[in-house]
């Protein structure tokens, strides 16, 4: 049997038979709240922070701010470090309350990040990632041995931890998918992933608090406006985002049996031609 020449066509089946099937997984309904890169967004001067998403939710600066160079390997730009006591508040505030999280479907945070190892000895260990109002948060609550649990929080309560290392950066994605709204309460399922691996899925309920707080959405700290601000994150952030809707995504063996799927469509059709 003489095997036949791969053509440049039968490649672009295979390679787009591969990015739909990751395409039918990783791609929802959002819409974007905002969503932040560095230098784009903030070049290290001034205090607006402009987003670069269509919905136009700017925010600004607080406390001591300022950009660094490092970011996650294979990434281009440039992260914020706010381990000076600094951080982003959204100018807008109620950003995710809880009807309009629920007509979306639910709510998507997705960021980078690396803990420089400084333990945080107030309010309790806590350093904050990304802070809807003080009440549905990403955050760390860290230890003085270079360790730290990464924790999904809604309605002021930890719904799922992962582990976390020093000087090591990690994407984490908090999804919550709505289901139901009782009242003023909405319930759903949260999912917390760590480098696109499902660290917990649990069912969850985002009570109002939040939305009668009437805060804004903060980036490395408590999402209060501060001068200084009270709580916030001893490291580097990379493209913070937050989004209506849930983004689903792909683990590992998702895009692997992807790509296979693909190339075994293209080997399906040399069998056949």
């Amino acid at each position: 049997m003489i095997n036949k020449p791969v053509r440049t066509s039968d490649l672009a089946l295979a390679t787009f038979a591969a990015l739909g099937l990751v395409a039918s997984s990783a791609l929802a309904q959002t819409t974007p709240v905002f969503d932040y890169s560095f230098p784009a967004s903030w070049g290290g001067t001034g205090t607006a922070v402009i987003d670069q998403s269509t919905s136009l939710n700017n925010g600004l600066t607080q406390g001591t701010l300022s950009l660094s160079a490092a970011v996650p390997s294979g990434k281009t730009g440039q992260s914020i470090n706010t381990a000076a006591r600094g951080g982003i508040v959204t100018s807008g505030t109620q950003l995710l309350n809880n009807s309009t999280v629920f007509a979306a479907g639910g709510f998507t945070y997705d960021v980078w990040f690396r803990w420089n190892g400084t333990d945080s000895g107030s309010w309790g260990h806590i350093q904050k990632l990304v802070d809807y109002a003080g009440t549905e948060s990403l955050q760390l609550v860290t230890a003085n041995d270079g360790t730290a649990s990464l924790q999904l929080v809604l309605s002021e309560t930890v719904a799922i931890s992962a582990p976390v290392s020093q000087n090591t950066w990690y994407n984490a994605t908090v999804t919550f998918a709505a289901d139901s709204m009782v009242g003023p309460d909405v319930s759903g399922t949260a999912n917390l992933y760590l480098d696109r691996t499902l660290a917990g899925s649990v069912a969850a309920l985002k009570d109002p608090d939040g939305d009668g707080l009437n805060r804004p959405i903060g980036i490395g700290m408590l999402a209060i406006p501060q001068a200084s601000p009270l709580v916030f994150f001893y490291g580097e952030i990379y493209n913070p985002s937050v989004s209506l809707g849930v983004t689903l995504v792909p683990e590992p063996s998702t895009l692997t049996l992807a790509v296979l799927g693909g190339f075994a469509l293209l080997a399906a059709r040399r069998r056949a031609g």
